[in-house]
């Protein structure tokens, strides 16, 4: 948008303000109009000497004085809001100063055509009458102004608590960045050294489970860099990344999946399982020389989704659930679901670990299979 359209954009606003002001001006006029001519209605002892119609006749009289007199100000308060001013102070004087001379103009209107009986004092009459108006024009000021400081207040309230918003999505977003930064290297590097360690020992088993690697990452890395995948893609990546392993471990490595078919396109954060896959063949399996079982199952309950890796390995140490990928996948989870994404370690039957993630129930979205 250009500087040109930005201002004449501004004056727009500027000018619906002004407008909206005068009606709600006019509106209030009139309904001052009627309170100021009211109170001939509770003059109860007329009623006594006077018919309701004389009396509702004279009502409406007096009440179109008043509405005169209310015109008169309007307008002169319309042609003030004409005049530019950024001062903060010379805005209340010129509508003070509006509201005198369209009360001054308009008793002078309502004198002309009912003249005051003899001896009464046109300059006090005038004086009483426009300090009247003024009071009552400035209290409605006051009372206006008050609302228009609330109504402002609000706005910035409402102003700064987006802003707050807008800065702490950021905040969560460079956080995921910097969480995932940290995690992709450590978990892509680890496979790797499993790679390289085979490729020497096996020459020809390594090419086959390099092979099966890079197959692996062309359909891994894609994920990486997304907020959300689904539980189905995890399982098949955590089920790529055992079959990598196998040809390694051989017999020592089993593999159990039990993934309800109704809960395969479940959202689910990325390379979460494969974190968890992998911390139970690094920690639990890898140092028993009879390896053992990883089984990964699926529950959904109480809208919450519950993914758990099970390993027969060494069980649970003192530095158990504390390296740094699964420190990265807790910070993960807390950033992307607060207190609903949880993980929990417990002991296994007959031995090894329990690795138990919950996130709520969801469907993914956007996300193609």
């Amino acid at each position: 948008m250009t500087e040109s359209s930005k201002r004449a954009n501004g004056a727009a606003i500027s000018r619906w303000v002004s407008w909206s002001s005068l009606w709600r001006g006019g509106l209030l006029a009139v309904c001052i109009a009627v309170a100021c001519s009211s109170q001939l209605l509770f003059q109860f002892d007329l009623y006594a000497y006077w018919p309701l119609s004389s009396i509702l006749l004279g009502w409406l009289d007096r009440f179109v004085e008043q509405l005169g007199v209310g015109v008169c100000i309007f307008i002169f308060i319309a042609l003030v809001t004409l005049i530019p001013t950024k001062s903060t102070w010379v805005r209340p004087v010129l509508l003070l100063i509006a509201i005198t001379l369209g009360a001054l103009a308009g008793e002078l209107l309502i004198l002309q055509i009912e003249p005051l009986p003899p001896g009464l004092s046109v300059a006090g009459v005038l004086f009483a009458r426009v300090a009247r108006w003024l009071v009552i024009g400035g209290l409605a000021y006051v009372f206006f102004a008050f609302q228009r400081q609330s109504a402002d207040a609000e706005t910035q309230a409402q102003a700064t608590a987006l802003q707050r918003i807008e800065i702490d999505r950021q905040l969560t977003d460079a956080r995921l960045q910097a969480l995932r930064a940290q995690i992709e290297p450590h978990f892509l590097f680890n496979t790797l050294a499993n790679v390289q360690q085979l490729y020497r020992t096996e020459p020809e088993r390594g090419r086959r489970m390099l092979a099966n690697f890079v197959a692996y990452l062309r359909a891994a890395l894609p994920r990486m860099r997304s907020d959300e995948t689904t539980l189905k893609q995890e399982v098949e990546l955590a089920r790529a990344y055992l079959e990598v392993l196998r040809l390694r471990m051989g017999e020592r490595l089993e593999i159990r999946f039990d993934i309800p078919t109704d809960l395969a396109a479940l959202a689910f954060p990325p390379l979460a399982l494969s974190t968890l896959t992998e911390n139970a063949v690094k920690h639990g399996l890898n140092p028993l020389p009879e390896g053992g079982a990883i089984a990964i199952t699926a529950r959904a309950k109480d809208g919450r989704l519950a993914v758990t890796v099970a390993d027969t390995g060494v069980g649970l140490r003192r530095n158990s659930g504390s390296g740094a990928g699964l420190a990265n996948l807790r910070a993960r989870l807390a950033a992307l679901y607060g207190d609903e994404g949880t993980l929990a370690f417990e002991t296994n039957a007959p031995r090894g670990i329990r690795a138990t993630m919950v996130v709520p129930l969801r469907q993914a979205g956007a996300i193609a299979d």
